[in-house]
């Protein structure tokens, strides 16, 4: 039916050999596990042949292509710690031809390697393990294979077995000698073998790659193997080509065909001169894979003789794909054609069998006596036995109820009842970990004892050869004081029951775990997964709240123990950080409740703090940030850094538009937080300290001058007390332009904003190239002096000793900063005096009155270089 469905379609004006084919290979691999089937292989394989003959071997590649990247897992999804476990290693990848080779199924065969050689050039596999064993000699296979699937980071890479290189050997081995393919399928193996693949990676010219591939002693027994068979295949043509010359009987010489002296060949027999060139081909081959020469170096290949074909030789290494179709047999194939087309056509031709049913006969080719002909052929068979008793398995593994899913107590319960288990182990693993830690403690205080020096005598006996001929009277016995070393019996078997509690204690922790670990990690995991698809599918308030729920309860579940035990810290983490991404992140109503469960557990700080977000509530951002600044102290620096720099407060200026009172009261706590650091923070305080500072510059900056009284009132006041530190008026007068700014915010953009406004509004001094764009009014300026003063002024009368000995000893730590903040606004003050006297004419009033306050400033501006009694400083102050 194939084949003739195959020709009527090719004839013009009608769909073509490729659809018929692809509508064929689609419904013979529909169910499942299809190539499991005989009957399907058998069928398969007529279609791949229909396939050869017609040159339409693609179409038929493109559907198996598809199946069997599904069947490797490419399109598979992967849940939260199935990633993690992997195949065992040495299991073959799934593949239509499931064991080494087919030795029916040729035609199949051929069309699935080559499937599986386009998929493996398609992904690069080939090159890359032939590269990596080119780079490394000592490199087997096994170890090429993984580190070419590392590099290539492919999802699933074939197995070892399943490279194309073994493929075509064990398919070449199992090919009969009488089919066509078999001289196709040695190139196929002899290209793979007898590459040189040095220059075309960068690498030295070598010899052949395939050697690589069988280093293995199985693997050199098999390539032993494939030279015999080679011998064999040669020795069938020699004997077939002979046959051949002698006519059978009765027979034309046209009719010649494959028939032996013991067994007459069909008519289909084919011409000599093929076999007489394959049994040259098959001894060519058996040359090469004789030759060691082109396994262990580069060879000039013109300069070999002619029985190693060069020609044919520079083909194979170079990797030509054009088939030797000259060796296939087309005389058979066109003849097997022949055979079943007539076939077919010899059943349609054959009349149909039509008898009078009679009441003592059944006509069993009918289709309406189905019944009576199946109920007739199973009285002819044993009553078959009862069908085995079905066990219902239990689950490793729990469903997930779907209530747990919509309500929080149930999924509570549900992960309580799991991480329990979790907990528990980890805190057996940290009690036999601290167990093994006491008992090697007291091994190596043992250990020191374990020998002693103790005093004993010795007599000793000096020979004595005699003098001057006069004999000896004997040996000199001597008495010896020494020290000898001796094992303490007693040390020495506590160290023996030690270092024996110790190997038990040891092989207890390498024990696999209990099964109803895996258990509830993997039903935690099923339940998680399931919220969360849930979650992603259809928002609701009920799976929202139990996302919540979970979310806090898993935290629980984080101790010091788990955190010590590895294992059960990173599944904790994981499972937060699902939730965490998903219910908590971005959520207003959770920041306060994440912000309390921080303070109050700070070890869970570098676990939960990613999903602190106060940014998304940023109606409570100011109650957030006052719960953060006033839990600061030495011991919960690093916590509350960790906690500003969730605040984003340059974002909530910009995009919230908080009212004024807001971001005053804000400003207060900041100032509270700088004044808990200190005129010098403690090392511990540093970090926060900064990011305190830059928060002061945000409110200072934002709608300038909004803050700037309550800046400078808060500044004034604290520094009174010497509660700030210096760095707190650097910082603010960097904002006013009174000083550059630190090396890591100079920039040309700024110094331009910063001129411009400068000379626009005429009230600084010349502009400096770091000015700050920020740059007070006259106005302000004089407001400024003025309240400057008067601060000033109240701040000396308020004491005796103030009266007395002035400011200048308070102020000590801020007395440059001060200055520089004076002298900016006095500059300001002389450039818009010389500004106005210049515009009024000579004699007026107004410059009488610009002339005099002009020379006021001018003479409190140098007065402390006028000074030679007190420190310049201190003049500044007292004046």
């Amino acid at each position: 039916i194939f084949q003739s469905h195959v020709v009527e379609s090719s004839k013009p004006g009608l769909v073509g050999a490729a659809a018929v084919l692809e509508f064929w290979v689609g419904i013979l691999t529909q169910q499942n596990l299809w190539y499991r089937d005989k009957t399907v292989l058998f069928l398969m394989d007529q279609i791949c042949c229909a396939a050869f003959t017609y040159h339409q071997e693609e179409c038929v590649q493109k559907l198996l292509y598809q199946q069997h990247k599904t069947a490797l897992g490419y399109h598979g999804d992967r849940g939260l710690l199935s990633s993690l476990v992997g195949w065992i290693s040495g299991n073959a990848t799934p593949s239509f031809i499931e064991g080494q080779s087919l030795s029916a199924e040729i035609w199949f065969a051929w069309v699935v390697l080559n499937m599986e050689g386009v998929f493996e050039e398609d992904s690069q596999l080939r090159r890359c393990v032939e590269h990596e064993l080119l780079s490394e000699l000592n490199i087997s296979p096994e170890q090429a294979l993984k580190k070419a699937q590392q590099r290539l980071k492919l999802p699933v890479a074939p197995s070892l077995q399943r490279l194309q290189v073994y493929r075509w050997a064990y398919q070449a081995a199992a090919t009969p000698p009488d089919h066509p393919l078999l001289p196709l399928i040695w190139q196929k193996f002899l290209q793979l073998y007898l590459r040189q693949p040095g220059p075309e990676y960068g690498l030295a010219a070598g010899g052949c790659i395939g050697k690589r591939f069988f280093q293995a002693s199985s693997q050199a027994a098999f390539l032993r193997d494939l030279r015999q068979r080679i011998q064999e295949v040669s020795d069938f043509h020699h004997a077939v080509s002979q046959a051949l010359r002698v006519l059978p009987p009765n027979t034309p010489s046209s009719d010649q065909g494959d028939e032996t002296p013991n067994n007459p060949g069909p008519p289909y027999l084919t011409s000599p001169q093929l076999h007489t060139e394959l049994v040259r081909l098959f001894g060519v081959f058996s040359v090469w894979l004789d030759d060691e020469t082109l396994q262990k170096q580069e060879v000039y290949l013109p300069s070999l003789p002619p029985e190693y074909e060069p020609h044919r030789l520079a083909q194979v290494m170079q990797w030509h794909q054009e088939l030797w179709l000259e060796y296939v047999d087309q005389e058979r194939l066109q003849y097997d054609q022949r055979e079943v087309l007539s076939l077919w056509k010899k059943v349609q031709s054959e009349p149909t069998f039509l008898q009078t049913q009679t009441s003592g006969f059944t006509d069993y080719t009918s289709l309406s006596n189905a019944r009576e002909r199946i109920l007739s052929n199973l009285q002819k068979h044993p009553v078959p036995r009862l069908a085995p008793e079905l066990h219902k398995l239990k689950a490793p593994v729990p469903e997930v109820p779907s209530a747990c899913l919509t309500d929080c107590k149930a999924a509570c319960k549900l992960l309580e009842q799991d991480l329990s288990i979790l907990q528990d182990q980890a805190r057996i693993a940290v009690a036999r970990e601290a167990q093994q830690v006491a008992m090697e403690q007291e091994l190596l205080e043992s250990l020191p004892v374990l020998f002693k020096n103790r005093p004993e005598q010795v007599t000793m006996a000096l020979e004595c050869k005699g003098k001057g001929g006069q004999p000896c009277q004997g040996a000199a016995n001597i008495t010896v004081t020494c020290e000898l070393v001796q094992k303490q019996e007693a040390v020495q078997t506590q160290i023996t029951s030690l270092r024996r509690d110790i190997k038990k204690l040891q092989t207890d922790a390498m024990a696999p775990p209990p099964e109803i670990l895996a258990q509830a990690a993997v039903h935690t995991e099923n339940f998680i997964t399931a919220l969360v698809n849930m979650h992603k599918a259809q928002k609701s308030p009920a799976v929202q709240k139990v996302g919540v729920s979970a979310f806090y309860k898993v935290v629980s579940f984080v101790c010091e123990d788990t955190l010590r035990h590895p294992p059960t810290r990173q599944y904790l983490s994981s499972c937060v950080e699902v939730l965490g991404q998903v219910f908590i992140q971005g959520n207003a109503e959770e920041c306060g409740r994440v912000l309390k469960t921080i303070l109050e557990q700070r070890r869970l700080c570098p676990l939960i703090s990613p999903f602190f977000t106060p940014n998304a509530a940023p109606s409570q951002l100011v109650f957030l940030y006052q719960d953060v600044v006033t839990s600061l102290s030495l011991d919960s620096a690093d916590v509350v850094f960790m906690l500003l720099t969730k605040f984003d407060l340059s974002q909530w200026l910009n995009e919230a538009h908080p009212v004024f009172s807001e971001r005053t009261r804000l400003l207060e706590l900041v100032h509270g937080a700088l004044c808990v650091c200190g005129r010098d923070p403690e090392p511990e305080f540093l970090t926060p300290f900064h990011l305190f500072t830059k928060h002061w510059t945000w409110l200072l900056r934002h709608h300038f001058p909004d803050h700037y009284s309550d800046c400078l009132r808060l500044l004034m006041t604290s520094s009174s007390n010497q509660l700030l530190s210096p760095e707190c008026w650097k910082v603010t007068l960097r904002v006013l332009g009174c000083l550059p700014p630190s090396r890591s915010t100079k920039g040309k953009a700024e110094a331009a904003v910063c001129s411009t406004e400068v000379s626009t509004r005429g009230v600084a001094p010349p502009a400096s190239p770091y000015r700050s764009p920020i740059t007070l009014s006259p106005q302000q300026v004089d407001e400024t002096v003025d309240w400057l003063s008067d601060y000033f002024l109240r701040s000396r009368l308020s004491k005796t000793d103030l009266r007395s000995f002035g400011l200048y000893a308070s102020w000590t730590p801020y007395i440059e900063d001060v200055v520089s903040f004076w002298d900016h606004l006095i500059s300001c003050l002389i450039n818009v005096q010389l500004n106005s006297c210049a515009r009024e004419s000579v004699g007026s009033s107004k410059i009488m009155k610009g002339s005099c306050r002009l020379l006021t400033y001018i003479y409190v501006k140098p007065l402390s270089l006028t000074s030679k009694d007190k420190p310049e400083e201190q003049q500044i102050m007292d004046k």
